[in-house]
């Protein structure tokens, strides 16, 4: 027993032993410690691989954090390919805790900066599908994205770009120079603004408005943009030279247009009211002539075919031509006899004190087409035989003799209704003085509209308007 026990004391206190042992443990610390980042051995992972268009300065053993700051795996490796169209892109080698798996197909990557001195992390935001990537799946591009990083923002700032800021600075600064007055005005215009800017923010925050997809449609707008970025560029250097042409002309020229400008534009509006009848005029007119030109395609050739016929022919003409020319100069001379004059000065007046007459009658014919049926019916009349001559030489005319109706002698039209159906007699209808569509009259065509009713009297144009509706009547010539 005590023998034992000195056997173990002394391999305990064997100094090459404890050695041993402590570099062993020592070497196993250092190896865990080394390949921390790429995770223990023996515990398994979810590996994702994901395509991106660039790597943005992302590492080998790089963090990979969910949204929100959980470290949930590490960048493995980072392996050059090519995408269908053999763009050059990066695949990114993911070792990823178990519990995350699996991801849902429509989450997203994301490049980011971790530090001030150029680390980067990649961020995975969940998505909500209930499809999830399998275990070594290959997330494609499109679902990843990177963000833009200080370094990249600053690179932009280069000699030219600085110097065109201290230029607009300076030429902003000389164009606020003295109007203090005038910004203190302009800020508490602004107090109603900021009022009013409430419901247009709760707008702009709603789900609803979706303007977070506003800004993935601006950046794919700017993607497509960039490439013809030196187009533009070349766009700002034309326009620079066109607004220093422009400068040269800008005082007096360009100062008196601007000056001008507003008072041109309100008499425009004061003078509009008087403008619109010609305008609506111009319209009408176009629109009566759009049947002519309709039938252009078929008279242009023979209008054509005219002016040759008369370009050919003129030459014969220059006799009647120089006999014209004498008859002009001989109506001149006689244009200018004080009697022709004063002939024509009354011709004038005629005419003058005939047009409100002949504007009253006009529509008569034009509109309600009474002229033609009354020499339409006279002809019929005149031809409709009967058996003592025609019905205009002879027409009989039975008179129910009745005591106050139409045919008894009275101090007052007779307007009595008549509520018997069987009689053949009624209160007056007489209509002396018709609408005619006349200026100064109901626009209607009154004669031969008015309705008969045996309950009541009308004398005069009926209540309301009987329309334009007429007799229509046509040539019976072949």
């Amino acid at each position: 027993m005590n023998k034992t026990r000195r056997a173990e004391r002394s391999m305990y206190a064997n100094p090459v032993l404890i050695g041993a042992v402590t570099v062993l443990v020592a070497v196993v610390a250092v190896f865990l410690a080394y390949n921390a980042n790429s995770g223990l051995p023996f515990v398994p992972r979810y590996n994702l691989r994901v395509q991106v268009r660039n790597a943005s300065e992302l590492t080998h053993d790089a963090e990979v954090h969910m949204a929100g700051g959980a470290l949930i795996g590490y960048v493995t490796s980072i392996d050059p390919a090519r995408d269908a169209h053999g763009q050059p892109i990066a695949i990114l080698n993911l070792a990823l805790n178990k519990s995350v798996q699996p991801l849902p197909v429509d989450s997203r990557f994301t490049i980011r900066l971790k530090g001030t001195i150029g680390l980067k992390y990649l961020d995975v935001t969940p998505g909500r599908s209930r499809r999830g990537w399998a275990d070594g799946a290959t997330v494609p591009l499109g679902r990843a994205t990177a963000e833009v990083d200080l370094d990249q923002i600053l690179n932009m700032y280069d000699a030219p770009t600085r110097r065109g800021v201290i230029a607009s600075t300076t030429g902003f600064g000389e164009g606020l120079a003295a109007r203090g007055a005038d910004l203190n005005s302009a800020i508490h215009e602004f107090v109603p603004l900021v009022g009013d800017l409430g419901p247009v923010m709760r707008n702009l925050a709603s789900p609803r408005t979706d303007l977070a997809g506003f800004f993935r449609g601006l950046e794919s707008f700017s993607g497509a943009v960039a490439p013809v970025a030196s187009a533009q560029a070349q766009l700002y250097v034309n326009l620079d030279t066109t607004f220093r042409s422009l400068a040269g002309v800008a005082v007096p020229y360009l100062q008196d247009w601007i000056s001008q400008t507003p008072p041109t534009e309100q008499t425009v509006i004061a003078r509009a009211p008087d403008i619109e009848p010609f305008v609506i005029d111009t319209a009408q007119l176009f629109a009566d002539l759009r049947p002519g030109f309709a039938t252009l395609p078929q008279s242009a050739p023979v209008l054509a075919q005219a002016e040759r016929l008369g370009v050919r022919n003129l030459p014969g003409t220059a006799g009647l031509d120089q006999r014209l020319v004498s008859l002009a100069e001989k109506l001149k001379s006689y244009g200018q006899t004080p009697s022709v004059q004063q002939g024509l000065d009354r011709l004038t007046l005629t005419f003058s004190s005939l047009h409100p007459l002949l504007s009253f009658l006009t529509p008569v014919q034009s509109t309600c087409n009474y002229v033609t049926l009354f020499l339409r019916n006279s002809a019929s009349l005149l031809s409709d035989h009967v058996g003592t001559g025609t019905t205009f030489r002879f027409l009989l005319v039975a008179i129910d003799d009745v005591l106050g109706n139409e045919s008894g002698p009275s101090r007052s039209l007779y307007t009595t209704p008549d509520t018997n159906p069987t009689d053949e007699h009624g209160p007056v209808h007489v209509n002396p003085y018709p609408n005619t569509d006349s200026p100064g009259q109901t626009p209607e065509c009154a004669a031969g509209n008015e309705p008969f009713s045996a309950a009541q009297a009308v004398v005069g144009n009926p209540p309301g308007n009987l329309g334009r509706s007429t007799g229509k009547t046509s040539s019976t010539l072949k």
